[in-house]
């Protein structure tokens, strides 16, 4: 059964997103170095590119070492430059799910025969609500850095605002890249398919709590 099939489906609700990232915590994690060029054997000009949430092109083949040696997890976040590196099956998911918001480099792990492929997402999207975050901070003029005024410094407590996503079920939020933003969809197919290495942190409001109406009413008072 494909994957958009196994995820549940929903009567129309707000739509939730979560942060998808590295859980440091799984046991027998393994680091995942920047990937470097196999054509030009050293690391490539920026590791940054992969989060940038624009296409990457003409890096050739590419691989990443891995410490201590042996499998790496499902999902990764690798090197400095916290690229994700994610197993065939789930890019398999994201490819079915979100095939215009993503693009899958194929990557060789050290010393792992199995597929592995860098997700880089491809859409740049204008939408953290100052407002509902726990804390933001902008670079501006004083901070010495022109090319960086506007952009976020600080976000902590990330959330969004899901109505100014244009659908996008996979992105990084304009200013603060260095989020994953995936959908519920996507959220539920992953965890459905039990892959590892992944934590996944809401960045839209929850859904208000229904109340629940008394099923036996109230006798009248007497008057």
């Amino acid at each position: 059964m494909s994957a958009a099939r196994r995820a549940p489906s929903r009567a129309a609700r707000p739509v939730r997103y979560f942060d998808l990232h590295d859980d440091f915590r799984a046991p027998g994690r393994r680091e995942l170095g920047d990937p470097f060029s196999l054509e030009r054997k050293k690391k490539v000009d920026s590791v940054w590119q992969f989060t940038s949430g624009t296409p990457v092109r003409g890096l050739g083949k590419l691989r990443s070492t891995v410490q201590p040696p042996g499998r790496p997890l499902d999902f990764s976040l690798a090197g400095a430059g916290l690229t994700p590196v994610v197993h065939a099956r789930v890019a398999s998911i994201f490819r079915e799910l979100a095939p215009d918001d993503v693009q899958l480099l194929p990557v060789e792990v050290e010393d792992c025969d199995e597929p592995y492929f860098i997700l880089v997402a491809t859409r740049l999207v204008h939408c953290i609500d100052d407002r509902k975050c726990a804390e933001v901070r902008r670079y501006t003029p004083e901070d010495g850095r022109p090319e960086r005024v506007g952009h976020y410094r600080t976000v902590r407590g990330l959330r969004i605002d899901p109505e100014k996503t244009d659908g996008a079920r996979v992105f990084r939020s304009w200013g603060w890249p260095v989020s994953l933003i995936v959908s519920e969809g996507i959220k539920e197919a992953l965890e459905h398919a039990g892959i590892t290495g992944a934590r996944f942190a809401e960045v839209t409001e929850a859904p208000p709590k229904k109340q629940h109406r008394n099923a036996r009413r109230k006798s009248p008072k007497p008057s």
